[in-house]
């Protein structure tokens, strides 16, 4: 009898403690631009101390700077624009940007981080990249798991060619 009754205490407690656990979110999504330190500027965090200022920031200060629009993008400009050669600490990582009429329509590989694991990252990585940056129009792109050095490398990359043809 104590072993049933020692039995069903100790598995309400394992219930009990199995139902108030809380996992960890994920958090937000990095952007691949960022690079490996994305910590705020130290002005960013000067306004959320717990200390008294008279020269506080209002929030209209503070507020992120505009990007322009999509439609600001040159409207005839066509080519094929290659990235610059970006060093990661797996290889070197570098794209081209295919664009017609001002719009981004293709990303292509021109060099690809080195080595057994690396390319088996790459090869799950770069279609995913290439779907985001297609997506976004762009090279704000959010990192990708497990790729995080494949995928800065990429963004960069792809801001550059984007930055030679004037987009």
């Amino acid at each position: 009898m104590i072993k049933v009754v020692m039995a069903l205490v100790s598995t309400a407690v394992g219930l009990v403690l199995l139902l108030s656990f809380r996992s960890h979110s994920a958090g937000t999504p990095r952007s691949a631009l960022a690079g490996a330190s994305s910590r705020p500027s130290s002005g960013a965090a000067a306004g959320s101390g717990g200390g008294t200022s008279a020269g506080a920031a209002s929030p209209s200060q503070t507020a992120a700077p505009r990007r322009p629009k999509a439609s600001a993008r040159p409207a005839g400009r066509s080519g094929t624009f290659a990235g610059d050669p970006i060093d990661t600490p797996y290889g070197t990582m570098q794209v081209a940007a295919v664009i017609i009429n001002g719009k981004l329509t293709d990303v292509r590989p021109l060099q690809e981080t080195d080595g057994g694991r690396s390319q088996q990252i790459d090869a799950a990585a770069i279609p995913v990249l290439k779907s985001e940056a297609l997506s976004a129009h762009g090279a704000n792109i959010d990192v990708v798991s497990g790729a995080t050095f494949t995928s800065q490398g990429y963004a960069k990359s792809l801001q550059s060619a984007l930055d030679k043809a004037g987009i």
